[in-house]
């Protein structure tokens, strides 16, 4: 079953929803093809890393150019959208809220931080200094599907639930001389 729309997201115009392809078609084109995995569109993710000092964008496309924002390993954790269930901007809030006061009762160093996809956005906070495992822990209690992890030398996304590693990039050899 087919069904005509008039744009959807960056697609402007006449657009086609397939149902029985599960795709968005633009001039008989497959633009979005709904069946492909949510890992395919998670690279595209980017993160804020905020320090004290400075900021700079991080994602599976682009890393800072300057390592010493990668050394210190951090994990990117929200309570936004638990389970992909969209919430309000106050429930987010709120559950945000309570994620930051359980990450200074554990007495870890945090700074606020915004995970982009596309044109969706969430608050998030950047948590120095954490294992992969506890940060796992962590988004699970918030219920969240998955958490952006640095290591030192590589980057991940990490399903909470399996702990299997969806994305994983080795960056250390961009910086072979520091």
């Amino acid at each position: 079953m087919k069904f005509n729309v008039i744009g959807i997201g960056d697609y402007i115009g006449k657009c086609i929803y397939d149902e029985a392809e599960d795709a968005l078609m633009v001039d008989k084109k497959t633009v979005l093809d709904f069946k492909k995995k949510y890992e395919d569109y998670l690279k595209y993710t980017k993160f804020l890393i905020n320090t004290k000092m400075d900021r700079h964008w991080v994602s599976f496309q682009f890393i800072p150019a300057e390592y010493e924002y990668l050394k210190r390993k951090f994990a990117i954790i929200t309570a936004y959208n638990p389970k992909e269930l969209i919430l309000n901007e106050f429930l987010n809030f709120i559950r945000n809220t309570e994620l930051e006061s359980l990450i200074k009762t554990l007495g870890y160093d945090y700074m606020t931080s915004i995970g982009e996809l596309f044109d969706h956005s969430e608050k998030s906070f950047i948590i120095y200094d954490i294992d992969k495992k506890e940060a796992l822990e962590i988004a699970k209690q918030f219920d969240q599907s998955t958490i952006f992890y640095n290591s030192g030398k590589e980057i991940f996304i990490t399903e909470c639930d399996t702990h299997k590693d969806i994305l994983k990039y080795n960056y250390e050899k961009h910086f072979k001389g520091f």
